[in-house]
């Protein structure tokens, strides 16, 4: 009886010796889609960051942005990576979100811009009136961004058709002529111009400002108040992955090819993002909350302070 009752006791001890992650594990289904801007997730995900955190991360990958926050807030997944405009137009629509980090961040350094077809004679912005143009997501990031872009551009929008075209079709959509052109980001305008397929004819990403974040880590704010120590773990685990890919470029480029399922070729010429971290409710976000009330996105400003989750103190 003493032998068993000394027996309990140390396992006790041992019990209480291990860190908290290591007692009470939270298990988080993360929706992303195919861009590269979201390595960081799968570096953190591939390398154990977000396991030694005290998160168990299941990555489940979204045909585009717009299912993305349907699929939160559903609770078909507890975390998503949409593009701001995505997560501000749910929020006029009543849902109430909060973020918690930046994917990456613009001054973007992947290739981006409008992919036309190789032999299209399209050379300019005015080019693209009357014709069709492709977006991965109404309403997300890459179309208000073109929209941006042609409008300061001098076209009048209401002279160019925008369809939503998945970001893996940008090379397929334009060789069957079902979009003359596409709003596209690598590594997917990359392997459309490297096959031969098109031609960039401008970066779009030109008119955001720096600092701005490009994605954003999302989930309900009912989840994010019943796990905090969760969302803290996954902050500090985004830091580890940003600093691991820094240094650990071959790595970081097998997690690519991983979750974009991209050859290894394509992806071993794609140029790594700009990576993100923590929110600054207006560099990272002003912006986007501006451009959306003029797109008529949304009616009022969203309150960024509010949907902003900090990131711990080091």
């Amino acid at each position: 009886m003493k032998r068993r009752t000394l027996m309990l006791a140390s396992a006790a001890v041992a019990l209480m010796a291990l860190p908290l992650q290591a007692q009470e594990r939270t298990h988080v289904t993360l929706l992303y889609t195919a861009t590269t801007g979201f390595m960081t997730a799968w570096v953190a995900t591939d390398q154990g960051f977000f396991a030694n955190h005290g998160v168990d991360v299941d990555l489940q990958m979204a045909q585009n942005g717009s299912v993305i926050v349907a699929g939160v807030v559903s609770g078909s997944a507890e975390v998503g990576l949409p593009t701001p405009t995505v997560a501000f137009q749910a929020i006029e629509n009543g849902l109430d979100l909060r973020a918690f980090a930046s994917t990456n961040i613009f001054p973007e350094t992947a290739n981006a811009g409008v992919v036309v077809g190789a032999d299209s004679g399209i050379e300019t912005a005015a080019d693209l009136v009357g014709k069709t143009v492709g977006v991965p997501g109404v309403g997300g990031l890459l179309d208000v961004t073109m929209r941006q872009w042609l409008s300061t551009n001098g076209v009048d929008l209401s002279q160019v058709n925008i369809v939503e075209i998945a970001l893996p079709q940008t090379g397929d959509a334009i060789r069957a002529g079902q979009v003359d052109a596409v709003a596209s980001v690598d590594p997917f305008s990359s392997r459309a111009v490297d096959s031969g397929v098109g031609r960039l004819i401008g970066n779009y990403f030109d008119v955001i400002p720096d600092g701005s974040a490009a994605g954003i880590f999302v989930t309900t704010a009912d989840w994010a108040a019943e796990n905090a120590e969760a969302i803290e773990g996954m902050q500090r685990a985004l830091i580890e992955a940003a600093d691991f890919i820094r240094e650990h470029e071959a790595e970081a480029r097998e997690s690519i090819a991983r979750y974009t399922t991209l050859p290894p070729p394509v992806v071993a010429n794609v140029p790594l993002p700009n990576l993100g971290g923590a929110l600054d409710p207006q560099v990272s976000l002003g912006f986007w909350n501006d451009l959306a009330v003029r797109q008529g996105l949304i009616y009022e400003p969203i309150d960024l302070e509010t949907f902003v989750i900090p990131f711990p103190a080091e």
